[in-house]
């Protein structure tokens, strides 16, 4: 149909009732439906509006990629506003001037960013103002179709989206509806030519790692999958068991990502399976081969998955080469922020090796006699965004728009078939003395093939005012760089051979964020010894003592310091192991910041890419999830002590006997023993689950007693956690009698079944897991029963809540509703073998609502609130 502005768009797909987006935050998974987002997008909108923004004006937006966001992108729109997205990794000073240069009306922010006071504009929390609330509230009625007076124009300005800014002043490329308008609408003809075809196969999930701030990423997660009636998921963590956890547990189709997350993925699959580093035994057999040949690889990634979307960054041929092999469909395009951002692609069913495909419908492309890449077409952006009173450096950057093309900076060739091949930067060139062109990419392939190396990158340096080619490496132990060097210019041209090397030992090669491109400037400035060492990422404060410092505030840190001497809590360490995994792309287990491993073992092990963890860990840990068969979940990290968590007594069968049994003879039975008098029901009318009980311990009756105090609509809805401890038998069988162990597997069982509960470690590592599967849970539909205490009481005094309860409530945003039990100590204590019949007293409170990170504090409150009921 017509579009006009992506207001049509928007109006498209707003009336679907599937599932648009999964966001998977590290704790709890939220969904939201097509129709659900809209109405939020429309609440958000007239939020805008009562604020007085009005047509043109900005709105920044920093923040990690969530549900909200999206959100906030076409609520924007829709009041006619412009949105400016900025990387929530970029620092603080970065967005308080980007957010001066375009006079920010408001600015979002997210969970994960910290705003400065000097910020321009009104600052409003994403999950607030365009939040999980809105979202979970809405229903198929709630949508009546609603757009402000007048609607844009094909024209009208959309985003600025800025591209640099690390050392300059940052530079905002004007995105208009009409730029994004064509690219949609190519692609989306070419899609139905072939969506009744792709109906068996839905529905279609992809996972998007790209950052929405960059314009591939967004077009991969707002307008592509919703052509497909798609899911797009959001995942916290980037590390390679994470990822490939979140591809077999969600049965994603489809991976967008940047090329180094491929590689990383490469790296993980390789040190799983090694025979998958051998030649391709199978050329030119039917991918079918290739399947049932790599098996054990289908099996990591699960049935479903078939194709990896590669966008933002060079693909290297040997990467693309390796995926193929083991018969995965590798796409990739060809674009800039400047074009909206699609130039070319590859047809997924017609995709060609080694080249990023042919021009979209409407785009032209050529090559300059440089070499350099020229577009033209009505997505390319009609230059950089200039305030009042145009800027220096926006006026030399609207030069690449001359002669009716935009110059990329690229250089390129087309093929005989009209495929766009990509050879490297036209400014990251290097020129040799002889006067001939060297492409960093080809030679760091060449000596990223070399035993040892971990990394490469090449940049030009200066000798004797010649350029020269020199290799910063990153290196295994015992590796030989003389040998590295001969052995890669044995394979390179002579004019591209290595003239000089250095070695890097400061962690990763700094790399942008989002698109993980290699910071060669500031690599190139370190290498010849005038620079400080460049930091990885977009912002200050990502080295390990950075990261570390931040959890241990005041402390003074030196490599000899151990973990053990930092004291740091179980929920200290999620969190410190969450931001490293982030921050080095790797996975850690609990147990690896324990004990006496100092700050120096810890960094090595960063420098190593992880791969000194467990790789048996990784694999179980990937080999259920969220949304697997009804068996049970296992995660499993470096500690001996598998914890093993159960999702069958949440199957249907399962739900069924509970649904008859507890209010036929298990409840009853309870009710011999309990004279129950109930208090504050009230406070659960209005209240939309799941949310989070808790509760004092006085007693093993205290589930049920709590579970007969609850409304059906609550009482079977509802898991609680148990000390697994008290399961020792059943969890660590190994030198236990043969009736020990059985009698402890029964009760465990029995327990699951019956009361749908689930393990909680009390004394050992698996904090992170116990929160992500009460993540899960929540994310099931179920409220969560917890006793804060961790263990009965031998006086009938309440005792202090441990931290747990905080992190849970705030880490998840589930209200916590506080439960005071009063009796059942003298109904069944601690001591006593059988129960006895007596008065017992169970009193909701009201719901509250959690927020901030001082977890011992928040729990504070909540035994407070228990305490006053």
């Amino acid at each position: 149909m017509p579009r006009d502005s992506l207001l049509d768009f928007f109006e498209d797909i707003s009336r679907s009732d599937d599932t648009f987006i999964v966001h998977d935050d590290g704790y709890r998974v939220r969904r939201a439906t097509y129709r659900q987002v809209a109405t939020a997008a429309r609440t958000f909108g007239q939020r805008l509006i009562d604020a007085g923004v009005a047509p043109g004006e900005k709105v920044v937006i920093w923040a990690e990629n969530r549900t909200e966001w999206v959100v906030a992108l076409w609520g924007t729109l829709l009041v006619r506003a412009v949105l400016v997205p900025v990387d929530f990794r970029a620092s603080a000073d970065l967005v308080t001037r980007i957010s001066a240069i375009v006079r920010a009306r408001i600015v979002l922010v997210g969970d994960q960013v910290e705003v400065p006071a000097t910020i321009t504009g009104e600052v409003w929390a994403l999950g607030e103002v365009a939040g999980t609330t809105d979202i979970v509230a809405a229903t198929p009625h709630d949508t009546a179709p609603w757009r402000p007076a007048g609607s844009p124009e094909g024209t009208s300005l959309a985003e600025i989206i800025f591209t640099s800014g690390a050392t300059a002043d940052p530079k905002g490329v004007t995105i208009t509806h009409r730029n994004v308008l064509a690219n949609i609408i190519p692609i989306e003809r070419e899609i139905a030519k072939y969506r009744r075809y792709a109906r068996p196969f839905h529905p279609l999930r992809f996972l998007n790692l790209l950052p929405l701030s960059h314009m591939f990423g967004q077009s991969m997660a707002t307008f592509v999958p919703p052509m497909l009636s798609g899911t797009v998921v959001f995942s916290h963590g980037y590390s390679p068991v994470e990822i490939l956890r979140q591809i077999k547990s969600r049965r994603i189709s489809v991976l967008v990502s940047v090329p180094k997350v491929l590689d990383v993925l490469r790296d993980h699959v390789q040190r799983l399976y090694p025979h998958t580093a051998d030649p391709d035994p199978l050329v030119g057999r039917h991918w079918l081969w290739r399947w049932w040949h790599y098996r054990d690889v289908r099996r990591l990634f699960g049935w479903k998955f078939w194709c990896m979307v590669c966008g933002a960054a060079p693909l290297d041929p040997d990467l693309e080469a390796f995926w193929r092999k083991l018969g995965f469909l590798v796409v990739q395009g060809y674009g800039l922020t400047e074009t909206a951002p699609i130039v070319t692609l590859n047809h997924p069913l017609r995709a060609s090796k080694g080249t990023v495909g042919t021009p979209i419908g409407g785009v032209k492309v050529k090559i300059a006699d440089d070499g350099e890449i020229l577009v033209q077409g009505e997505n390319v952006t009609q230059g950089y965004y200039r305030p009042e009173g145009t800027d220096d450096v926006a006026a030399e950057a609207n030069a690449a728009f001359r002669d009716g093309w935009f110059h990329t900076g690229d250089i390129g060739e087309i093929d005989a078939s009209g495929r766009l091949l990509i050879k490297g930067r036209k400014k990251e060139m290097i020129v040799t003395p002889q006067g001939l062109n060297v492409f960093p990419e080809d030679v760091e392939r060449a000596l990223l093939h070399q035993p040892g190396v971990r990394d490469a990158a090449v940049v030009g340096l200066k000798v004797d005012g010649e350029e020269r080619i020199h290799a910063v490496l990153v290196i295994g132990d015992g590796a030989d760089v003389p040998a590295i060097v001969r052995g890669a210019n044995t394979t390179l041209e002579d004019h591209q051979r290595v003239w000089s090397s250095s070695i890097w030992t400061h962690g990763p090669l700094p790399r942008t964020e989002g698109t993980q491109k290699l910071k060669r400037k500031d690599l190139q400035r370190w290498a010849a010894g005038g620079a400080t060492l460049p930091g990885r990422g977009g912002h200050e404060g990502t080295s390990l003592t950075d990261i570390i410092g931040r959890h241990v505030a005041g402390r003074t840190l030196e490599p000899d310091t151990t973990l053990e001497e930092l004291g740091l809590s179980s929920l200290d360490r999620v969190e410190l192991m969450m931001e490293l995994e982030e921050a080095f792309h790797t996975t850690l287990d609990e147990s690896m910041l324990t004990g006496q491993r100092s700050l120096r073992d810890l960094e090595a092990l960063l420098a190593s890419g992880g791969e000194h963890s467990p790789v048996a860990g990784g694999a179980a840990a990937v080999s259920a999830g969220p949304d697997a068969p009804r068996t049970t979940r296992q995660a499993t990290g470096a500690s001996d002590a598998a914890i093993t968590f159960p999702s069958w007594n949440r199957s249907r069968p399962s739900w069924l006997l509970r649904r008859v049994s507890l209010p036929t003879w298990i409840l009853p039975l309870g009710s011999l023993y309990m004279d129950l008098h109930v208090e504050g029901l009230s406070h659960l009318d209005g209240l939309k689950g799941p949310v989070l009980f808790a509760a004092n311990h006085q007693s093993h009756m205290d589930t049920p007693a709590i579970l007969m105090a609850l409304p059906p609509a609550w009482r079977y809805r509802t898991a609680t956690a148990m000390a697994k401890e008290f399961f020792a038998a059943h969890f660590a069988p190994a030198g236990r009698p043969l009736g020990q162990r059985l009698r402890s597997t029964t009760l465990y069982l029995l327990s699951c079944q019956f009361f749908n509960t689930f393990p909680l470690p009390q004394r050992e590592a698996g904090t992170r897991q116990t929160l992500r599967y009460v993540g899960e849970v929540a994310a099931d539909g179920y409220s969560v029963l917890i006793f804060p205490e961790g263990r009965r009481t031998e006086t009938g005094a309440i005792d202090r809540f441990q931290p747990g309860v905080g992190m849970i409530g705030a880490r998840l945003g589930l209200p916590v509703v506080p439960i005071r039990i009063d009796g059942l100590d003298r109904v069944l204590s601690k001591s006593m073998t059988w129960p006895v019949r007596g008065p017992v007293r169970v009193a909701f409170g009201e719901p509250i609502h959690l927020t901030g990170d001082d977890y011992p504090a928040l729990a504070k409150q909540v035994e407070e609130a228990v305490r006053e009921l």
